[in-house]
């Protein structure tokens, strides 16, 4: 049986990184968020072509697969022997999360898993 001290670090790591999980999920969503406001707002397109108004679509279709991307990995880190290792994979191969959030949230994970 893992001691009481084993356990705690390994809930502690699981909380880091649940939280860094938290912190994309709530980037994309803001990304989300940004996309159909400037669809809302948008003018009426003229059918097919309209290249801003297909740009938005697009955009939004990529946000949408990459936050069901992201809901599938932090599920499964849940249970990975390695969920920080699991979560740094998804930021890398992430073409929605910008440079900065990527760099703050492995600052993050590095600080709290010293």
């Amino acid at each position: 049986m893992p001691s009481v001290e084993t356990q705690t670090l390994v809930s502690n790591r699981i909380d880091l990184v649940n939280a860094a999980w938290t912190q994309l999920r709530i980037q994309l969503e803001s990304e989300k968020a940004r996309i159909y406001q400037e669809l809302g707002s948008y003018p009426s397109p003229i059918a097919a072509c309209d290249q801003q108004f297909t740009h938005l679509l697009d955009e939004q279709r990529r946000i949408l697969g990459e936050l069901a991307r992201l809901n599938e990995a932090a599920a499964s880190s849940l249970t990975a022997e390695d969920p920080a290792r699991q979560l740094d994979d998804f930021i890398q191969s992430s073409s929605c999360i910008g440079a900065e959030t990527a760099q703050t949230i492995r600052v993050y994970l590095s600080e709290g898993l010293a």
